[in-house]
């Protein structure tokens, strides 16, 4: 008689429970673009940000730390990170801002940017989740190893040649944002486990940030109080139920101003939000601009 393994050995020999802490990173927008002029008081906003530039001149601020962009650097920027952008020959930004740039495209020559007093401007805007997405503000900049630099070139080519990312394209995104984050992991904060009820909350939130949602209808579905649980959210998190909402209306808004055509009020009805004075108003406490303004000018910064 032929001995056969069972099943459950088959897909698991173990009997050791394992759990794994889910990876979530959302990509906002990756672009490679041709900078003219890039002069920023604050340039703080609720996403992650990674900066790469091959022609130096671009300098940024943060408190008294100066750091310049250049071919060596990887910049990594956590989200609310209030720092100033500059392209110039001072040493502090202007007191008036000015963004001005394009896509740099296949018939652009690297040599002649830098010989214009231009830059070449790689961004990738992206989110981690709770906890990741509330760690310190600060600037780090990492040196570029031999694996990033692969990534960044064939990054850059896929940016220069197309708008649709494949599978693989956007897997190399992944990868880069996964290697300069890990070089963070002493300063990002630990990932402890949450209060069952709390993740029940924020997964429901994330399925439903499409639409108004209460204090009320959080606390019904574990069972609490609505003060109750509100306290429980805030000393779990750091931020309040109404607040972590808000972010992720936000984040639902920007994803839909880089990867879609709608207008403001269409965007502000599909985030759930009452009305576009309602969504403007919401926006600029995050994005410290108005809607309408950030797409027509800051969605390269």
């Amino acid at each position: 008689m032929n001995h056969r393994v069972p099943e459950k050995v088959k897909i698991d020999p173990s009997d050791t429970r394992q759990k794994f802490k889910e990876i979530n990173i959302k990509l906002l927008c990756c672009r490679y673009w041709i900078l003219n002029e890039w002069d920023c008081l604050d340039l703080s906003v609720p996403f992650w940000r990674i900066y790469y530039n091959s022609i130096e001149g671009a300098k940024i601020r943060f408190q008294n730390q100066l750091v310049l962009l250049n071919k060596r650097t990887l910049v990594i920027i956590p989200p609310n990170t209030a720092f100033a952008g500059f392209l110039s020959d001072e040493d502090s930004p202007k007191t008036s801002e000015n963004i001005a740039g394009r896509q740099f495209t296949e018939t652009d020559d690297i040599g002649s940017i830098g010989a214009n007093s231009k830059v070449d401007h790689l961004f990738m805007h992206f989110t981690l989740g709770f906890p990741m997405d509330y760690a310190k503000p600060g600037i780090y900049a990492l040196k570029k190893n031999a694996e990033q630099n692969m990534l960044v070139e064939q990054i850059i080519q896929t940016c220069i040649q197309r708008n649709h990312f494949s599978f693989f394209d956007c897997l190399k995104i992944n990868a880069l944002i996964s290697s300069c984050v890990l070089q963070l992991e002493s300063i990002l904060p630990e990932a402890y486990p949450i209060d069952q009820r709390i993740s029940s909350v924020m997964k429901f939130i994330e399925h439903n940030k499409n639409r108004s949602l209460s204090n009320q209808e959080f606390a019904s579905m574990v069972n609490m109080a609505p003060n109750s649980f509100a306290r429980l959210f805030k000393n779990c998190t750091g931020v309040t139920i109404q607040q972590y909402v808000a972010k992720k209306k936000i984040e639902n808004a920007l994803d839909l101003i880089h990867h879609s055509n709608k207008n403001i009020d269409e965007i502000a009805y599909e985030c759930g939000f009452a009305d576009r004075f309602h969504f403007s108003k919401c926006f600029k406490k995050n994005m410290h601009v108005n809607p309408s303004y950030y797409k027509k000018n800051l969605t390269f910064i």
